[in-house]
């Protein structure tokens, strides 16, 4: 994929339409992380904008990031997108504000209306949503923005749009309020267009993580200097995080694409080569990606077998094999998976190919944060010290007492859970 705005971006004359939503975790049991309401609503929005659109050729209606082609370059396929995208349409729910990957697309779009001109001149070309209502005690200066959407239609305020899209006693509400917002998305793509110009990449505009993660991908997969013998080199780089078992069918390597679906899920990740993990990996949920031809190399099943013990419930392990390799790995992969059931780790998933590999890794994310709170460790909490109580400094402008709150905590959050 060529860089957002670099020479080589094939020619486009835009998209009506940027739909950013919180990704959710999915439920036990289910394996992607795509809200499926979040889908039916970006088919309905699709479809009325281009009943009312008069596009030119060339003119795409919408995108979101489901449209990403598997393997890709997330962070590089969505910059291009902003990029296009005359109007962005965020679904704002608690989790939204939550996620730095869903607030990163927003503050891209939001530099390149700021590179474009004055607010006048880009006004209507960021219309939020009430996706999901707020509870009473939270505030953000945005809501008021999604909720000019829907103002003379109380239930919009109370229930959000995406109960209006599930549920058939707010069908008529429901498609008021997609056709105004259709409308809106019209008038501006149509009207006052911008034109596509570079978006800032996520990089750009997410604020550095955290040096310590809330979740780890770690890779135990040989390098190429350490091959079996006749292993061909061509996925294998100088660190097991380089490994990229799927080519050019995939542009990151698996380490960085799984650690992109926890970023995605609201986690600052960090990618790892097992053998430097240890310390992440016993106080940290983890992905462990095993490439079994490591058990291949000379005294590779009992070196393994050594290098796993210990391991956590925590550590989720998914065992990566290519089948259209022609390299069979079958007899390593069925071994290595029992090495991994005998140091404790009953569920061990394997992916054969590139769409297995993706649909797997949200879930597989979500169940090593769910086997950490169930059991990992404890961290006891420490209020800070009580100041000595003073009615000369406790004493506000009126005379009475100074009952301000308490100081915010300063640990960063650990967002989990559904996006409400």
């Amino acid at each position: 994929m060529s860089p957002p705005g670099g020479r080589g971006r094939p020619a486009t004359r835009g998209t009506y339409f940027f739909l950013s939503y919180a990704h959710s975790a999915p439920p036990p049991g289910a394996r992607a992380d795509a809200d499926v309401w979040v889908g039916q609503f970006f088919a309905d929005l699709t479809d009325e904008v281009r009943r009312q659109a008069r596009p030119v050729a060339g003119m795409r209606i919408g995108f979101f990031d489901q449209h990403i082609p598997l393997g890709a370059d997330w962070k590089a396929a969505l910059a291009e997108a902003l990029g296009d995208a005359e109007v962005f349409v965020p679904l704002y729910s608690p989790g939204y504000f939550s996620r730095p990957w869903a607030l990163g697309e927003q503050e891209s779009f939001r530099a390149r209306l700021a590179a474009a001109g004055p607010a006048r001149v880009t006004a209507g070309h960021l219309t939020p949503v009430l996706w999901i209502p707020f509870p009473p005690w939270e505030t953000h200066p945005e809501l008021d923005g999604a909720l000019d959407l829907g103002r003379d239609v109380p239930e919009y305020a109370a229930d959000g749009l995406r109960a209006f899209c599930m549920l058939a006693s707010y069908r008529d509400r429901y498609e008021l309020l997609l056709r105004r917002l259709a409308s809106r998305i019209v008038h501006t793509a149509e009207r006052r267009p911008m034109g596509p110009s570079r978006a800032p990449g996520l990089d750009e505009v997410v604020r550095p993580a955290s040096t310590d993660p809330d979740f780890v991908v770690a890779v135990l997969a040989p390098t190429r200097d350490h091959l079996p013998t006749s292993r061909d080199p061509a996925a294998y780089a100088t660190s097991g995080r380089r490994w990229r078992p799927y080519g050019r069918r995939q542009e990151l390597p698996a380490a960085e694409y799984a650690a992109s679906t926890a970023e995605r899920l609201g986690l600052v990740a960090r990618t790892e080569d097992f053998a430097h993990a240890a310390d992440l990996l016993a106080r940290r949920p983890a992905v462990l990606l095993v490439d079994p031809w490591i058990a291949a190399t000379p005294d590779g099943t009992a070196t393994l077998a050594r290098m796993l013990a210990g391991l956590r419930e925590w550590v989720v392990p998914l065992v990566v094999t290519d089948d259209d390799d022609s390299q069979d790995a079958t007899e390593w992969a069925t071994e290595v998976t029992q090495l991994l059931h005998d140091v404790g780790l009953p569920q061990v998933k394997r992916a054969c190919n590139v769409p297995e590999f993706v649909d797997l890794m949200p879930a597989l994310v979500t169940e090593a944060r769910r086997q950490f709170l169930k059991y990992g460790p404890v961290v006891p909490f420490e209020p800070p010290p009580e100041p000595v109580p003073s009615l000369r400094d406790g004493l506000g402008a009126t005379g009475s007492l100074d009952t301000a709150s308490p100081p915010d905590d300063p640990g960063s959050p650990r967002p989990h859970g559904e996006n409400r």
